[in-house]
């Protein structure tokens, strides 16, 4: 920092020496005495007098001479390629000039240094200097002192933040480049420190704007108040570059570096940081005293052509471990060739965009402030875009990696969230690429953001883009919602339900994810093409015709279809079972999406389709009930019978062979019907799907034989 101090009071001895020695102008606009004293006696003479009106009054009158031919021009005046080559041509002139006046800039720097000797010989100018220097040293002592306060004051939480476990950091044996994720968990330490580095900066700012308000006055306030700005910009600069480079704490650095390549950033940060800040500050200072604004433009070309030649100088060391890291990773990842080519041919992209950079802020005839405000512009979107980025795409590697319990309640959600994490980081890091360049061409003067205006091309693009990014979310949304929905269907199905159910459907899925698929691509299809502006009403009608033609001409297999697949997933019938269907009784042999394969008592198979299909009766859902009703002679005792029927039904389930197909005792539902032939008595078996009818037929056989011991009569109506 002594050092710094040294080179301004150097250039501001230069720049008043220079406004001192140099020569004042003579003011050649206006005419000389003899010019004067000739225009008189005209005035003076009536004869002259006439003269000079009549010939006046001849030129007046005279017919300007015609116009040659004007050559045919190839742009319009007011058309967009000749605003361009107007606008090129004129930052060509400005280049060439700023070109030229760096050239002499470089040639006229001994003749600064004879003038500053000159000056520091000059009384008066001494006198200056001395009161300029101990209002200078008081603020700045002021300034520094209640600075190293307050940075003593908050050295100890930054020590402790510094000391903070990494939340999620691992083992030691973690990789040495973080991840994303890895990078997201150290920001907000990273954004704790800055702020804390910050408050000593803010003290100095404070302290120096206040106290220059109340020591100097005039010109001296204000170039105190350049160096107190000077310093505090050259401060946060070095901060934001120390939370981003961390040279000194690796475990909280938010670039891909290791600690070697911290240290040189570091060092080349801090020495353009101090040409760019505190020479523009000089040199603003010195115009502020007087300085020649040739000299003072001469001084701002040398401070930016130093500062573009030591980026170059900073790219050229680097280059080769640049290309080094940009190979990195797998070969095979498809992304290996770009990679490559982009290795080779960095450093010259970098060049490229220094030299436009200066170019851009010569032709744009900046001043000091300007200049410095630009670079700390630029620092400051970079750094903004690098935050940004570590924080999307950490959040996108925490979307990627469920927990354990949210995996276990959404099976498959995470393998499909990792299928989405590739793209979705190019998507961002593309997104954000862009949004930080359209901000720097701002900053520098393209008016990138007119670019967008809803009355412009670009505003038209914009707004379609957002629409069809907002389909294809909206679709991946619906997709993977439906994918979850079934997927935890058929883990609750597979867990609980029958293995044939759920194998069922897992033969379904595929098709009905390709309905799924094909009405999402349809549907987003079409909104792009409506956003691109073209047309699509002709394709509406054409699939609407192509729809009815279907519809009409398949209209039973859709039923079919459609019927088929509704009772499939509902789990209606299934193979083995016994059903009622159109009419028609039997064991269910196959089914298909569009028919189902029915044998029925007598051993014929009938194929049904959906379509016939309006009520399902299936007797082997659950329980089947064993029917029992006998109907004895009128004089019979009913009570005598029901005992029988009770007796009969505990022999059943004491009997190895039915007892599993039994699931309760006889349930007798009393005298059914009373009639001079007979009586009727009803009741029923609970038993199992598969035990209905071999219970029923066993106890018709047993109630038999029974009633034939007990001399029961049957009634023969």
């Amino acid at each position: 920092m002594v050092r710094v101090f040294a080179i301004v009071f150097w250039l501001m001895v230069s720049a008043i020496a220079a406004s001192a020695q140099t020569a004042p102008v003579r003011d050649t606009g206006g005419p000389t005495q003899a010019e004067a004293q000739r225009a008189l006696e005209v005035l003076e003479d009536p004869q002259k007098r006439t003269q000079l009106i009549e010939t006046l009054r001849a030129l007046a009158k005279a017919k300007p001479p015609p116009d040659s031919a004007a050559a045919p021009t190839a742009l319009e005046p007011n058309s967009l390629g000749a605003q361009l080559l107007a606008q090129l041509s004129g930052w060509g002139d400005r280049l060439s000039a700023e070109t030229a006046a760096t050239a002499d800039a470089v040639s006229d720097l001994p003749v600064l240094w004879l003038r500053t000797e000159r000056a520091l010989g000059n009384p008066v100018l001494q006198r200056a200097f001395l009161t300029a220097l101990w209002q200078f040293a008081l603020v700045f002592g002021a300034a520094f002192l209640l600075e190293w306060f307050a940075r003593s004051a908050v050295r100890r939480p930054i020590l402790r933040l510094a000391a903070a476990p990494e939340s999620g950091s691992g083992t030691a044996a973690a990789s040495p480049l973080p991840g994303a994720l890895r990078l997201s968990r150290r920001l907000p330490f990273a954004l704790g420190r800055l702020l804390l580095e910050l408050i000593p900066v803010a003290v100095f700012a404070a302290i120096g704007n206040l106290l220059a308000a109340i020591v100097a006055n005039g010109t001296i306030r204000l170039a105190i108040l350049t160096l107190v700005n000077a310093c505090v910009a050259y401060r946060v600069v070095l901060a934001i570059g120390d939370m981003m480079i961390s040279p000194r704490l690796g475990r909280l650095r938010l670039l891909y570096t290791d600690d070697a390549g911290a240290d040189y950033a570091t060092a080349w940060l801090q020495r353009v940081t101090t040409i760019a800040a505190f020479g523009s500050a000089a040199a603003q200072i010195g115009l502020l005293l007087g300085l020649d604004p040739g000299i003072y433009r001469t001084l701002l070309r040398l401070i930016a052509l130093i500062v573009a030649a030591l980026l170059a100088l900073v790219v050229m060391r680097t280059r080769r471990g640049v290309a080094a890291y940009l190979r990195g990773g797998s070969a095979h990842d498809g992304t290996a060739r770009w990679r490559n080519g982009l290795a080779a041919t960095w450093h010259y992209l970098a060049l490229v965009a220094i030299a436009a950079g200066w170019f851009v802020w010569a032709a744009g005839e900046r001043n000091a402030i300007g200049g410095l405000r630009l670079v700390i512009g630029t620092a400051l979107i970079l750094v903004a875009a690098r935050l940004i980025a570590i924080l999307v795409l950490g959040l996108l590697d925490r979307a990627a990696h469920l927990g354990v319990g949210f995996v276990q309640h959404h099976p498959g959600l995470e393998a499909r969230a990792r299928r989405y994490q590739a793209p979705a980081r190019l998507v961002f890091i593309v997104l954000i690429d862009f949004a930080a360049l359209l901000a720097l061409l701002e900053l520098w003067g393209a008016n990138a953001f007119l670019w967008f205006a809803p009355s412009r091309i670009g505003g038209h693009l914009l707004s379609a883009l957002v629409t069809i990014a907002i389909a294809i979310v909206a679709a991946i949304f619906v997709w993977e919602g439906a994918n979850a929905a079934l997927e935890r269907y058929l883990a609750r199905l597979g867990s609980a339900g029958p293995a044939v159910h759920a194998a069922r459907l897992r033969t379904l899925l595929p098709m009905l994810r390709a309905a799924l698929f094909a009405t999402i691509i349809v549907v987003v299809g079409l909104t792009a093409l409506s956003q691109i502006g073209v047309n699509i009403a002709p394709l509406l009608a054409g699939a609407g015709v192509v729809g009815v033609a279907v519809g009409f001409g398949a209209q039973k297999l859709v039923q079919d279809v459609i019927t088929g697949m509704f009772v499939l997933f509902e789990n209606a019938i299934q193979v083995g079972d016994v059903i009622t269907v159109a009419a028609l009784t039997g064991t269910v042999e196959r089914l298909s999406v569009r028919t189902i394969w029915l044998r029925g008592g007598d051993g014929t198979m009938h194929v049904i389709p959906f379509n016939a299909v309006t009520t399902i009766s299936n007797a082997s859902r659950g329980i089947g009930n064993a029917s029992v009703s006998v109907t004895v002679a009128y004089e019979v005792d009913s009570d005598r019978v029901a005992a029988a029927l009770r007796e009969i039904a505990l022999e059943m389930r004491k009997d190895p062979e039915f007892a599993p197909l039994i699931l309760g005792d006889l349930k007798l539902l009393g005298v059914e019907a009373v009639k001079a032939s007979g009586v009727t008595i009803a009741g029923e078996i609970p038993c199992t799907a598969a035990g209905r009818w071999p219970v029923q037929r066993e106890f018709n056989r047993r109630l038999q034989k029974r009633f034939q011991e007990l001399g029961i009569a049957l009634s023969s109506g």
